[in-house]
């Protein structure tokens, strides 16, 4: 085989993970160094997201302000900060955790500075719901990344759910009391990176599951 040919092979759909395996390495394996980047991306990132909500909250425009308050909006930076920290999955479920508690908490804290009211620290129902859900979106995140190639659009219906699901949500329910613009922002959204995240040509059987997934998440956030 050419050396053309063979960089081709690893570097191709699914060739990530024969690299991976020539090397002695998985798609789920983690160096120390990649592990305190994927860390300190988790932790910092979400420190800073969690941090400028309270301002976000008074500076945004009416139409968009509802970003601020929306789990959609907060899971999606979660998941960006996974994703982008390059973390593997086992250690992405855990960082998951930790984006999503640090985001809670250190929002708390500049609130509280700014006089508001906010619970004791790790006490806030947020702060668990992050602990539950936080470890899910990790992964999924990860595997938006990481996963063999079919398997990708998986991970990226788990954050187009939460999105379809609360932007619904926020049209239907709320629409009242915010502006619909962000709302159908949010459910477009949901509903572009699953299509773009499907372009990648999975397997048939990928497909459904993906889209399936998301709309079952989809639903359920909604009700819940």
């Amino acid at each position: 085989m050419t050396t053309a040919a063979a960089s081709a092979r690893d570097h191709g759909p699914g060739g990530s993970a024969r690299a991976d395996r020539a090397a002695g390495t998985g798609w789920w394996r983690e160096s120390w160094r990649s592990a305190l980047i994927a860390t300190a991306v988790a932790l910092f990132g979400g420190v800073a997201v969690g941090a400028a909500t309270p301002l976000l909250q008074g500076a945004l425009p009416a139409a968009v302000n509802s970003f601020a308050n929306s789990a959609g909006g907060w899971t999606a930076l979660a998941f960006l900060l996974v994703w982008a920290g390059r973390a593997r999955p086992l250690l992405a479920a855990p960082l998951g955790a930790v984006a999503f508690v640090a985001m809670v908490e250190s929002y708390g804290a500049v609130s509280a500075s700014l006089g508001a009211f906010y619970s004791a620290p790790f006490t806030d129902l947020f702060t668990f719901v992050g602990m539950a859900a936080g470890p899910v979106l990790g992964v999924a995140a990860s595997a938006a990344r990481w996963a063999p190639v079919p398997l990708r659009p998986l991970g990226v219906a788990v954050l187009s759910a939460v999105l379809v699901g609360e932007g619904v949500y926020g049209l239907v329910v709320v629409a009242a009391t915010t502006s619909p613009v962000y709302w159908s922002i949010q459910l477009a959204a949901g509903v572009l990176v699953l299509v773009a995240a499907l372009g990648i040509r999975p397997a048939r059987r990928s497909v459904f599951a993906a889209v399936g997934l998301a709309a079952l998440g989809a639903a359920t956030f909604y009700w819940l």
